[in-house]
């Protein structure tokens, strides 16, 4: 079961956010609830951390109007959360160069829903229900990707990938995690059909982690992921982000 929860302070919005959150789950028969809608931050956390260790789902305002906003409770509901408990974060905002600010927290924010029109914003909710949805369940998580650095086997951690680049070298990348960077030989195209779906070629010199961004600027082309790194964007690419 996936639990759903909402921290919204605008009561109109709230209550149309959860009234569809609730219908959408209910009329596709969906494994997920809606655990709690709420303006305030402390129930939320409460509320999660009295919980069993279901897979959360969290669409949070970046600009609560409340003791802390929504980025600092996507912290806080990634710090405290149990390590083996899949958690995914949703913010909801009317500032979207606020999204920019979440990289510094390294929140991992699956998206960022733009309140420009009710029909979008739903749109989006439910496109985001069946990705946690989809994610939740089965090894996807767990799968390995293997690499060879100086002759020698490396077994990477899909989620530990930030991106991978090419480098100046011919047939070189280079593959960037939170904490180091690791050069090898190989292809791009190479690497893009061992990876899962998580992962999207948003240019050609650049395979990224979905999971790992943390703002998208289509007007400059470029998007930044949780390390703070950016990676461009072509024409083609905009269309997968």
């Amino acid at each position: 079961m996936l639990d759903i929860y909402i921290c919204e302070d605008r009561t109109e919005q709230r209550t149309a956010i959860a009234a569809f959150i609730s219908d959408y789950c209910k009329t596709h028969k969906l494994d997920a609830t809606l655990a709690l809608s709420t303006h305030s931050p402390a129930e939320v956390m409460a509320h999660f951390m009295g919980q069993d260790k279901n897979p959360a789902l969290f669409f949070l305002d970046i600009g609560l109007q409340a003791e802390i906003n929504g980025i600092e409770l996507a912290r806080q509901i990634r710090e405290q959360a149990a390590p083996n408990r899949k958690v995914f974060i949703v913010f909801l905002t009317v500032h979207t160069e606020m999204a920019l600010m979440t990289f510094q927290y390294q929140v991992e924010a699956l998206d960022f829903i733009a309140k420009d029109s009710p029909d979008n914003v739903k749109k989006k909710i439910a496109a985001c229900i069946r990705t946690a949805l989809k994610r939740q369940v089965g090894i996807s998580r767990t799968k390995t990707v293997q690499i060879s650095v100086d002759k020698k086997a490396l077994m990477l951690d899909m989620d530990e990938i930030i991106y991978i680049e090419t480098t100046h070298v011919r047939h070189k990348l280079r593959l960037h995690t939170k904490n180091r960077a690791i050069e090898f030989n190989a292809e791009l195209k190479q690497m893009e059909a061992q990876l899962d779906d998580r992962f999207i070629r948003p240019h050609k010199s650049y395979i990224i982690n979905k999971d790992k961004i943390a703002a998208v600027d289509k007007r400059e082309k470029v998007v930044t992921m949780i390390t703070g790194s950016t990676c461009p964007i072509s024409r083609n690419g905009k269309k997968l982000l």
